[in-house]
């Protein structure tokens, strides 16, 4: 028999595979969804009616809270009930595939008693809109008779197991954010006129290194990483992408650190916990600094840069490659201003 903890392994595996290391914007979003779907055990079917509440926990994990209502009239012995349950989300909830675990309580309406109900397995979601979804999800689902038995006392008698599946219909809010999308790497098309950054030249990163204290190899091989970032300026951004086939936002950072022999961590959390603190002020800034934002403006870093000097930072973004500024007024600037909460000194 296919247990609980196999499903949801198999349903974590498949969501991993789904969310390659490095994808630094959560998909997971606010929401809440109604569900309808059936659950197949003994030869008899219950139908399930749920409404959910979710929210991003971190990274690609996702936490919802349900009501639920099981009507089981059609069986020989009525357990029809109604609880709630926490549920955790892992991978592309949001579009794609995701992997999904729920653990709860529900009264029995025939006398109030409380059952302990566990369900594990995978889904997929069909986003057309930012705030409507569609989705349908396979659940491998455990009822345990007696709540305080929990899932460490087997009773073959009384437990009931089996398949379920559902249909989900959620309206979502506080939709992913994403900047301004110009089409030509290192400009911003806006109803605005056109602006261009000009990246300052390898001598100019090292004299301003170098003005602000550093060592002439310190200066040198801060202007190193900075030119090696700057080279594959029009790059696209790649979901995942550590390379010049196309590049993530913390997969840049590491690829122009990497390629000059230093080794940074791969996620964005991680680089913006490296090296010393920097007071998030232009002025304090050195080129070579990495910089971290939220673009949920919270605590949470979901996005990284690399400070070049004369005010500009190099990112990879859905625009691809490119500059932005930190003092400029032009919208896809000013989006990343509003954004910027750390900075961190590697060399």
């Amino acid at each position: 028999m296919i247990s609980v903890r196999h499903t949801f392994r198999f349903g974590c595996l498949l969501a991993a595979l789904l969310h390659p290391a490095g994808a630094e914007v959560s998909a997971q979003t606010r929401g809440v969804d109604f569900s309808y779907g059936r659950w197949w055990r003994n030869g008899t079917a219950a139908e399930l009616f749920s409404l959910t509440y979710s929210r991003p926990w971190f990274g690609p994990v996702g936490l919802g809270f349900s009501g639920t209502f099981l009507d089981d009239r059609t069986a020989l012995e009525d357990r029809t009930q109604a609880g709630g349950e926490v549920q955790l989300t892992v991978g592309r909830r949001g579009g794609g595939l995701y992997g999904i675990g729920a653990g709860g309580l529900a009264m029995r309406t025939d006398g109030g008693s409380l059952n302990a109900v566990w369900s594990a397995g995978a889904g997929y979601e069909w986003r057309p809109l930012s705030f409507f979804s569609l989705g349908a999800e396979a659940r491998y689902r455990v009822e345990k008779d007696e709540w305080s038995k929990a899932f460490w006392i087997h009773d073959a008698a009384r437990d009931r197991k089996g398949w379920q599946l559902q249909a989900r219909m959620a309206i979502h809010f506080g939709s992913r954010a994403r900047a301004p999308s110009p089409r030509t790497p290192g400009t911003i098309t806006t109803t605005q006129p056109t602006l261009e950054f000009t990246p300052p030249s390898e001598s100019d990163v090292s004299e301003i290194a170098m003005s602000s204290g550093a060592s002439s190899s310190t200066a040198a091989l801060t202007a190193s990483v900075v030119r090696t970032a700057i080279d594959v300026m029009g790059t696209p951004y790649k979901w995942g992408g550590t390379n010049e086939n196309g590049f993530d936002c913390s997969g840049l950072i590491q690829y122009a650190y990497g390629e000059n022999d230093i080794i940074l961590p791969r996620v964005s959390r991680d680089q913006a916990r490296t090296g010393t603190f920097v007071n998030p002020r232009v002025a304090d800034l050195q080129p070579g600094d990495i910089l971290g934002f939220s673009v949920e403006r919270s605590s949470r870093i979901t996005h990284v840069g690399l400070y070049i000097g004369d005010g500009q930072f190099i990112h990879s973004n859905s625009r691809g490659v490119s500059i932005s500024s930190l003092i400029a007024t032009d919208p896809n600037s000013r989006w990343w201003q509003h954004r910027w909460i750390v900075a961190r000194r590697v060399l």
